[in-house]
């Protein structure tokens, strides 16, 4: 029997039941029986105790089992909030920076619909603000004598279009590739693929980038939104000319382009979709589907319901075709990607089994710049580049004055906002709110932030499902999938 209230989540598949242990992290299938039993608990129903009373022997003796692995026990009222790392912080800042991506410039040829710096989103837009090569050279500096313990080191290349600054780009690789002798290199760029001329191909397939192009579709799905700033033509037949390009220097580089589809929630998703299958210059290359982002979206976008429909149609597909490959027919396209994010935000997560500990934050933040350390065209340190560049709260130091420590502090505990809160919900370790949805008119906001609370708990427990049944189907979450 459960003297106090567990600290638990409880979910129904069908007729199958189980519950989520929020202090150890496991997913467990039980009985309808001790479900029942736990919900009334959970309810604090003074049935509960006949309830237990009602178990035959053997489901009791498994709840006692449960509960000798450290599971069924009550929340940690005591749980302090506070990362793990946050004492460690400035140390990790020190020597174990793991990649650099640099903003070259502010400007772009195109002017996407969506685009984060359209002036749709509260974010900065875009400007002629271009990276110099004194701050290029102070960023790569910077990172070279703050990465001395990784072995393997990744430099992005970010804008507004990047290709841009193509002769700034060269000039900094030409210099990391002088500075970082002795440790693994990789390259990315994600370029439009308007700019692309034989030079920068030739340059960009010898140093092995990582190539992703934005596309989105066919013609008119592409030449809807991604048009050029000074015509406001098209896109689709510059696109599909330059990678042609590529195909006849360097068939090898080719084949390893992948391709950045933003899916336009307005737009029929089948469409999409079927190019990416069939059309002959793409449907040999991997893609990576993403929703617009509604994240600091000044206005709210519409959804197409018919849309919506296909687009879990075909992610219910991509689910058959990873189970076993029992719909092996089906090739995944656009949302290819849907079973590796439940890998990483799912199974990466529950494989941690912990006891119940002293010390916690919920498990949406990263470290800030530690994985994906951003400098902005001005010399600015950012967690990322999604995060809106005009919050200063956001900014995490300088090439002058390296990392303000006591300001990523804050932004590694964006939950002391919200502390009463996360301490009670089951959510807390597959939480996946970041600091980019607390912040709100330049500062971190707990009500922005518990706004969020109901739509995370809501996708976390599809996810939970969602996992359930690909693993009890043979998904093997332990390769790329």
């Amino acid at each position: 029997m459960l003297k106090n209230i567990p600290h638990i989540h409880l979910l129904k598949l069908y007729n199958e039941y189980y519950l989520y242990d929020v202090n150890t992290n496991a997913i467990v299938s039980i009985p309808s029986k001790v479900y029942e039993y736990l919900q009334s608990s959970l309810n604090s129903d003074e049935n509960s105790n006949n309830l237990y009373e009602c178990l035959d022997k053997n489901l009791r003796d498994g709840i006692e089992y449960l509960k000798s692995q450290g599971m069924l026990l009550p929340r940690n009222e005591n749980l302090k909030i506070k990362h793990v790392e946050t004492d460690l912080l400035k140390d990790l800042y020190e020597n174990n920076l793991r990649s650099l991506t640099l903003q070259v410039t502010q400007n772009c040829n195109l002017r996407c619909s969506y685009c984060v710096y359209s002036g749709s989103y509260v974010n900065r837009t875009h400007s002629n603000k271009r990276m110099s090569w004194e701050v290029a050279k102070k960023a790569i500096d910077f990172f070279y004598e703050h990465s001395t313990n990784t072995e393997e080191v990744v430099f992005g290349f970010y804008g507004g279009e990047p290709l841009l600054e193509f002769e700034l780009m060269k000039k900094c690789i030409n210099y990391i590739r002088e500075l970082f002798i002795g440790k693994k290199i990789f390259f990315t760029v994600t370029t439009n693929a308007t700019l692309l001329t034989e030079e920068k191909i030739k340059f960009l397939s010898e140093n092995n980038f990582d190539l992703v192009i934005s596309l989105d579709g066919p013609a008119d799905v592409q030449n809807k939104n991604r048009i050029f700033a000074d015509e406001h033509r098209g896109t689709f037949e510059v696109v599909m000319k330059n990678l042609s390009k590529v195909k006849m220097i360097d068939e090898s580089f080719y084949k390893r382009i992948s391709f950045n589809a933003v899916i336009d929630l307005k737009e029929n998703f089948s469409c999409a979709n079927e190019f990416f299958l069939s059309y002959d210059m793409v449907k040999d290359l991997n893609v990576a589907g993403n929703y617009v982002n509604v994240t600091n979206k000044v206005e709210k976008i519409d959804i197409n319901t018919k849309y919506y429909a296909d687009a879990q149609y075909e992610t219910f597909k991509a689910y058959l075709y990873h189970c076993s490959n029992i719909f092996s027919a089906y090739k995944p396209t656009l949302l290819n990607n849907v079973v590796n994010n439940i890998k990483s935000s799912m199974n990466d997560r529950v494989k941690v089994r912990g006891e119940r500990i002293l010390q916690s934050s919920p498990g949406g933040q990263c470290i800030p710049g530690i994985q994906r350390f951003f400098v902005n065209v001005d010399g600015e340190f950012y967690p990322c580049e999604r995060v809106n560049e005009n919050a200063d709260i956001l900014n995490i130091g300088n090439i002058h004055n390296g990392f303000d420590i006591d300001k990523a502090k804050n932004i590694l505990n964006i939950a002391n906002t919200t502390e009463e809160e996360c301490r009670k919900c089951w959510c807390f370790k597959i939480c996946t709110q970041c600091v980019s949805m607390a912040e709100e008119d330049g500062d971190l906001s707990r009500k922005r932030r518990l706004s969020r609370c109901s739509e995370t708990q809501k996708n976390a427990e599809e996810q939970i499902k969602d996992y359930i049944v690909l693993k009890k189907y043979g998904c093997d979450f332990e390769k790329e999938v």
